[in-house]
């Protein structure tokens, strides 16, 4: 007879599926005989209590008080056989067990591996009531004792909550500890009884995934996008938010949980990367790229005290006065060891680390101070990141660049992006009626590629829109790309704004956009951009009252090998 067949049989209780045979791989399993002996255990239940000694025959016939010092056999009301109550491991973890006594005397005691580990004193997170990192800790070192080698089933996800800092900074942090709550209540809806959800700090978590296949962790990671991107009531805030997940297997190669953690918040910053709301799954590509953006933002920091940046200067051609009318400040980063840098590789993360502010103050300043070189009808445009423009004083740090460098404030034009409209737009509003108040002139820029809302240009008091250069140059531009183009020109008409069309590398190019309505062009046609001494030559050359046909030829400009 086997012992499943000695516990069902001699028991006078009902078989239930509480209590499933020892063989089934995720079921734990103890008995102990009426003296306090132990009977039998299963070679899992002794990996799940990190038991010093992994081999049941160590164990059998000794004294239960001796084998498991710190636990005691449950109390069983006189109307019943069952009785609930848990198991404290070798690790301090205690685990949900399941006692059946029988009328012989014997104690049955069954851990299903469908739950999950009992949180010890100090392993909890007190906002969440998530567990916290030492139990993560406990967690990992109880699962991989159930499972070895490269047979282990165990995902590691690192959850971060896209854009919480607003939350945090526009609504107060009651509101995101409020959020960071319902957060908390969504996972423990979404995930499996099992699975081992913490919060680590701030916005982030961390869950361990045991017994799924690759397959199975993605669906769980799908779903809890989905559900964690629908929106919050929050104190009567309506918040609409989205989580970023880095996913990582568990190699026997891992030494420890850190490891592992490692790897899946590389994998978080790839999905962060990447434009957010997504997961990716580590691969060992990703650390190289991490490293090298670490070495980046580490050389970063120092470039602006060095004086390692400069700006170039794009000419912007004027239709209507049939000159070049401007140019455009174009950062650039001479780095000692890798060359020109282009602000797409360093811009970004300026942004994250949060040195944007004091490189765009720097961009400002210097632009200012060249354009007073420059006659003094032609202007400057000067990008301006959201969080610059949304940082306290930004105002201020525009009438300090003006005042100091002498410049006349209708000559400065600063370029914003739909990005900054959407953060706060009483706030903008505000802002942007405050730079109008100096003098300063306000464009939009990349007009096209982001929402694009018409009752942008009703409400924002804008003197220009760009349009972006995937509606200008092959292959992209299109029929319907040209009767964009078009409704934008007689839209920036209707607005008095003027309306400008960027990325013009060739005559037909620029011909067709002065046919669509567009009042101004910038691109490789008109010039590259040019460093400031360059300027002045320029501009002489090209003499006041020179009109288009007199352009560079676009087969030159085209086959020009030095053309950036």
């Amino acid at each position: 007879m086997t012992v499943n067949q000695r516990i069902i049989e001699g028991s006078s209780c009902p078989a239930s599926d509480t209590h499933p045979s020892p063989e089934a791989a995720a079921v734990s399993l103890l008995i102990v005989d009426e003296g306090g002996l132990v009977e039998y255990v299963t070679s899992n239940f002794l990996a799940l209590i990190a038991a010093p000694d992994p081999e049941p025959a160590t164990w059998i016939g000794r004294g239960f008080g001796e084998c498991f010092p710190g636990n005691d056999l449950p109390v069983v009301p006189s109307d019943t056989c069952h009785a609930a109550g848990s198991f404290r491991g070798f690790d301090g973890l205690s685990w949900p067990m399941a006692w059946t006594h029988l009328p012989g005397g014997n104690w049955i005691g069954v851990h299903s591996a469908a739950t999950r580990p009992e949180r010890g004193p100090g392993q909890t997170d007190d906002l969440t009531g998530l567990g916290n990192r030492s139990h993560l800790k406990a967690a990992f070192t109880c699962l991989l004792g159930r499972q070895t080698g490269a047979d282990t089933a165990l995902t590691a996800i690192y959850l971060d909550l896209d854009h919480f800092k607003r939350v945090n900074d526009c609504l107060s942090h009651a509101v995101g500890d409020g959020l960071l709550r319902k957060v908390a209540e969504r996972l423990r809806k979404i995930l499996r009884s099992e699975d081992i959800p913490v919060r680590l700090g701030g916005d982030e978590f961390a869950i361990l995934i045991p017994n799924l296949d690759v397959s199975a962790a993605e669906e769980i990671a799908q779903r809890i996008i989905k559900m964690l991107s629908r929106p919050f009531l929050v104190d009567g805030h309506q918040i609409t938010i989205g989580a970023s997940l880095g996913l990582a297997r568990y190699d026997a190669h891992d030494e420890g949980l850190e490891p592992l953690l490692q790897r899946a918040d590389i994998a978080l910053y790839e999905s962060k990367r990447k434009g957010r709301g997504r997961f990716h799954w580590y691969r060992r590509e990703m650390s190289r790229a991490l490293k090298e953006r670490r070495e980046i933002e580490n050389d970063l920091r120092k470039a602006l005290d060095l004086d390692q940046f400069q700006l170039v200067f794009q000419p912007q051609y004027s239709f209507e006065k049939g000159r070049v009318s401007g140019f455009e400040a174009l950062i650039r980063w001479q780095h000692p060891d890798r060359g020109l840098v282009s602000p797409v590789q360093f811009i970004a993360i300026a942004e994250e680390i949060g040195l944007i502010v004091p490189i765009g103050s720097w961009v400002l300043e210097t632009a200012c101070l060249a354009a007073c070189e420059w006659p003094a009808e032609i202007s400057v445009a000067v990008n301006v990141s959201p969080l610059q423009f949304e940082s306290d004083g930004f105002v201020d740090t525009v009438a300090e660049a003006l005042s100091a460098s002498g410049l006349a404030a209708e000559r400065l034009e600063l370029e914003i992006t739909e990005t900054t409209l959407l953060r706060n737009e009483a706030s903008v509003i505000d802002v942007m009626r405050e730079l109008r108040a100096l003098g300063v002139r306000i464009s939009l820029d990349d007009f096209g590629i982001g929402y694009s809302s018409l009752n942008y240009l009703r409400k924002f008091p804008f003197d220009k829109i760009k349009i972006d250069q995937s509606f200008v140059r092959e292959p992209f531009a299109d029929a319907s790309a040209h009767q964009i183009v078009r409704a934008v020109a007689e839209l920036g008409s209707a607005f008095g704004m003027s309306v400008l069309a960027e990325g013009v590398e060739t005559v037909d190019q620029l011909s067709r956009i002065r046919a669509q309505g567009c009042s101004a062009a910038q691109g490789y046609l008109l010039a590259a951009p040019m460093p400031p001494a360059e300027i002045d030559a320029y501009l002489r050359a090209r003499r006041p009252g020179t009109r288009d046909r007199d352009l560079p030829n676009d087969k030159e400009m085209i086959n020009d090998p030095d053309r950036p």
